[in-house]
C-alpha cells in the first residue's frame, strides 16, 4: 500500500517548501521563504538601516542542510511567490533533476528573485556608505558568504545566491501549460489547474498508482481580479489532498467568504483604494501606491486609469519605481491565453488587455529603476501616481517627506492657479500584515495612510467550503493552524483528517479502497419474492479493498443479527474495518454463475465459468483435483487487458483481482450489471 510523507520546512505560513516522499520517489513542492529574513533592509525608528536578523533559525541553509538532495527527483513550482530559494537549491545543493513551472510562473518569479537581490544591494550599499553594482555581486563565490563574520559581510550572508545563480535555475525551469499531463519519474504522473491567485499560478496534482494527491498551494475563490480563475477539478479528482496555504487566522475577520463574498469583499477593498486616490486627483493631488509592480497593483491601477478617462479628469502622469516594472506590466498583454475570460476576450478585439499600452502612447506611463533614475527622466510636473514597491523604503520616505513639504509650502496664490499641490494620499493594499503595518507606522507621522489590505488567500471558511467538492478525497492534510478550527467538524466528513506543521513530518498511507454506490432495485426484490424467497431492498456501497468487492451498508440502517449457522451460500458478510456490520443474510439464489457470466459477457467482458476450489486454483476441466476435503464449485474466470480475475459465489461473494486496473474494470462491470437487473 503506498504511502505518502509530508514535512514542511518553511518557518512562515506563506511560503511553502514541502519535503513529499511517495515510497521510492521524493519531491519538492515550491521553494518559497520570508523574504524579509533574506533581503531584509527595513529600518528602526530613527530611520538607521538595520541588518537582518542572525537568528539561525531563519537562515534557510541550516534547514535545506537536513535534505538529502541527490535523492530527490524533481520540484514543482505554484506561483512566483513560492520561488525563492530555487537559485539556491539548483546551484548550490546536491539536486539534478527536473524543475517544473507555469511560463507565466516562471517569467515573474525572475523578476521577483531580481528585485529582492537588487533590494539586497542597495541596503548594503546604505551600510557600506558606497555604491556597488549587480554585476560584481554576481561573480561572488558561495563558498566565501560561509567565511563573514560580522557586519556587513553578516548582512549578505542572508543572500544566498547571485544574479548568475537566478539566470542559471530560470534556464532549467521546464514550462508547463494546465492540463499538461509530465512523467518527471517512471509511474508518477505530475499537471497542474489554476489557482487563480496570479497570472499562472497552477496548484499541482501528483498521480502515483492510480492515487492521485492535490497540493493547494496559495489560492483564491475570486474571479473579479485579471488572473485565469480558480479550477475546482483539482479537488474532485483526488484521493488525498495537502492544503499548503491559508490567511493566519489573527488576520481576518471571522466570517464565511464563499466565492460570491469573495468577490465583494476583493472589489470593495480595491472600489475604496481607487476612491481615495480618484478623489485625491481630483483635487489636484499626487498619489503614492506602495505595491510590488504586478498583482492586485495592476488591478488597481487600471481602473484608475479607466475610471480617470471616463471622469473627464486630467491624466495624471504614472511612475513605475522598479527595476522589474516594465517587465511585469508587458507580461500581462504578452501572456493573455493565462488571463479570466474577460480579459482573454479583449485579445480578440483591437486593444489590449490593460491600459499601459494605451498611456505609453499618450507618453503618461513611465518607467524607473530607482530614485537616483528618477532624476534623469523629464517627466511632466502636475499630477503624479507614483508606484513603489513595499521593500524600497527610501524612496516611499522621501515622497511621502517631500510631498508633505511641497503641501506645507502651498499658498492659496498657487492653488488658486492650478500650480499647487496642497494634497497628497499614500495607498497601501499589501496583505502582509506586518510589513504594511510596520510602513504604517513610519509613515503615519508625515503623513496620512491609507491602508486596506486586499486579501485573496485560503481562508479556513474558503478551505471548508472547498472540501464539498472534494468528492473522492479519503485524506486531507491541512496546516496546524486551519487544522485547528476544522477539528471539531471533522466528524462531518468521510475523509480522515490531518496536520502538519514546521519540520514535523506527517505520513499517510494511502488506501487503496474504493467505493462505489449500488442499489439493488425493486424489480430485483420482486423477483425473490415471488420465488417465495425472505428479502428486502438493498443500499449500500461497494466496498474494494485488499482485492475483494464488499457490499457496505450505511451506518443506522437496519440490521439483520444472524447466528454462525445462519451463515450461508446465499449471504453477503460485511468484513468492512472501520464499521463493524453482523453478518446479513440475502437470497441471492436468482444469480447462477451461467447468468452472471452471461450478463457480463453481454457487456463485453470475457467470462466464463469454471471449476475450481473457493480461495484455490480454478480450472476448465469437468474433473478438477480435489485438495484434501475441499469440494469443487463454479467459479466466474474473468480475462481483461492488464490482468485476471476470479469470482466467488459460494459462501458470500468475492473477488480476487490481480492488478489495480482489474480492481476498477470488474468493479465497474458489476455495478453495470447490478443496475441494469
Amino acid at each position: 500500500m503506498p504511502s505518502i510523507s509530508v514535512v514542511s520546512f518553511s518557518p512562515h505560513e506563506r511560503f511553502h517548501l514541502l519535503l513529499c516522499e511517495l515510497d521510492d520517489t521524493m519531491f519538492i513542492v515550491d521553494c518559497g521563504w520570508p523574504l524579509n529574513t533574506l533581503y531584509s533592509d527595513q529600518a528602526d525608528d530613527t530611520g538607521k538601516l538595520r541588518t537582518a536578523k542572525s537568528d539561525t533559525r531563519l537562515d534557510p541553509r541550516d534547514a535545506l542542510s537536513t535534505i538529502n538532495w541527490a535523492r530527490v527527483d524533481f520540484i514543482l513550482l505554484s506561483n512566483y511567490e513560492q520561488m525563492t530559494l530555487l537559485p539556491y537549491i539548483t546551484e548550490y545543493t546536491e539536486f539534478s533533476g527536473p524543475v517544473y513551472a507555469t511560463e507565466p510562473a516562471k517569467a515573474y518569479g525572475r523578476c521577483v528573485l531580481e528585485e529582492g537581490l537588487g533590494a539586497a544591494l542597495q541596503g548594503s550599499d546604505a551600510m557600506q556608505g558606497g555604491s556597488s553594482s549587480m554585476a560584481s555581486t554576481s561573480n561572488v563565490s558561495h563558498s566565501s558568504w560561509s567565511r563573514r563574520a560580522n557586519g556587513l559581510d553578516k548582512w549578505q550572508a542572508q543572500v544566498p545566491y547571485t544574479q548568475r545563480d537566478i539566470v542559471a535555475a530560470m534556464e532549467k525551469i521546464t514550462d508547463v501549460r494546465h492540463n499538461e499531463i509530465i512523467s518527471p519519474v517512471p509511474f508518477v504522473q505530475v499537471y497542474t489547474r489554476s489557482s487563480g491567485y496570479s497570472i499562472g499560478s497552477a496548484n499541482w496534482t501528483v498521480e502515483y498508482k492510480n492515487h492521485r494527491t492535490a497540493f493547494i498551494s496559495t489560492s483564491t475563490f475570486a474571479t473579479c481580479l485579471h488572473p485565469q480563475e480558480w479550477d475546482p477539478k483539482v479537488l474532485s479528482d483526488a484521493q488525498a489532498i495537502v492544503f499548503c496555504d491559508a490567511v493566519d487566522p489573527a488576520s481576518y475577520e471571522d466570517d464565511e467568504v464563499g466565492t460570491a463574498r469573495a468577490n465583494a469583499q476583493v472589489l470593495q477593498r480595491i472600489n475604496q483604494l481607487c476612491s481615495t486616490a480618484i478623489s485625491t486627483m481630483k483635487q489636484r493631488g499626487r498619489v503614492l501606491l506602495i505595491g510590488e509592480p504586478y498583482g492586485v497593483t495592476q488591478d488597481i491601477f487600471q481602473l484608475i486609469a479607466e475610471h480617470t478617462q471616463s471622469l473627464n479628469l486630467p491624466l495624471p502622469q504614472f511612475i513605475f519605481i522598479s527595476p522589474v516594472a516594465e517587465r511585469t506590466l508587458q507580461y500581462g498583454n504578452i501572456m493573455g491565453e493565462w488571463l479570466c475570460e474577460s480579459k482573454q476576450a479583449l485579445l480578440y478585439l483591437p486593444e489590449y488587455p490593460f491600459a499601459d499600452k494605451d498611456l505609453r502612447q499618450k507618453n503618461h506611463l513611465h518607467f524607473v529603476r530607482s530614485l537616483a533614475d528618477l532624476a534623469t527622466k523629464n517627466i511632466p510636473q502636475g499630477n503624479w501616481f507614483v508606484v513603489a514597491p513595499p521593500h524600497d523604503t527610501a524612496t516611499i520616505d522621501y515622497f511621502a517627506r517631500q510631498w508633505k513639504q511641497d503641501a506645507q509650502r502651498c499658498s492659496s496664490a498657487e492653488m488658486a492657479s492650478g500650480t499647487g499641490m496642497a494634497k497628497f494620499a499614500v495607498l497601501i493594499h499589501d496583505d502582509d500584515v506586518a510589513r504594511s503595518q510596520s510602513l504604517v507606522n513610519r509613515l503615519s507621522v508625515s503623513s496620512e495612510i491609507t491602508f486596506v489590505p486586499v486579501s485573496r488567500r485560503f481562508t479556513y471558511h474558503n478551505i471548508e467550503q472547498s472540501l464539498a467538492s472534494a468528492t473522492h478525497a479519503q485524506h486531507v492534510l491541512m496546516p496546524s493552524s486551519v487544522y485547528a478550527r476544522l477539528a471539531a467538524s471533522a466528524s462531518k466528513y468521510e475523509f480522515k483528517m490531518f496536520e502538519f506543521s514546521h519540520l514535523q513530518a506527517t505520513t499517510v498511507d494511502l488506501s487503496a479502497d474504493r467505493h462505489l454506490p449500488l442499489n439493488i432495485q425493486k424489480e430485483m426484490t420482486r423477483q425473490i419474492k415471488s420465488s417465495g424467497k425472505q428479502c428486502a431492498v438493498v443500499t449500500g456501497r461497494l466496498s474494494l479493498a485488499a482485492g475483494k468487492i464488499r457490499l457496505e451498508y450505511p451506518e443506522g440502517q437496519a440490521q439483520v443479527q444472524a447466528s454462525a449457522a445462519d451463515t450461508s451460500a446465499n449471504s453477503i458478510k460485511n468484513t468492512h474495518s472501520a464499521v463493524p456490520v453482523s453478518t446479513l443474510p440475502r437470497d441471492l439464489s436468482v444469480w447462477t454463475p451461467e447468468r452472471l457470466a452471461d450478463e457480463l459477457n453481454e457487456i463485453g467482458i470475457n467470462a466464463s465459468v469454471v471449476v475450481g476450489i473457493p480461495n484455490g486454483t480454478a480450472a476448465a476441466s469437468s474433473e478438477p483435483q480435489l485438495q484434501g476435503t475441499d469440494r469443487p464449485v463454479k467459479l466466474i474466470k474473468i480475462v481483461v487487458p492488464g490482468g485476471s480475475a476470479t469470482i466467488h459465489m459460494h459462501g458470500g461473494w468475492s473477488v480476487e483481482c490481480t492488478s489495480v486496473s482489474t480492481q476498477w474494470t470488474v468493479m465497474d462491470s458489476l455495478r453495470r450489471v447490478l443496475k441494469c437487473t
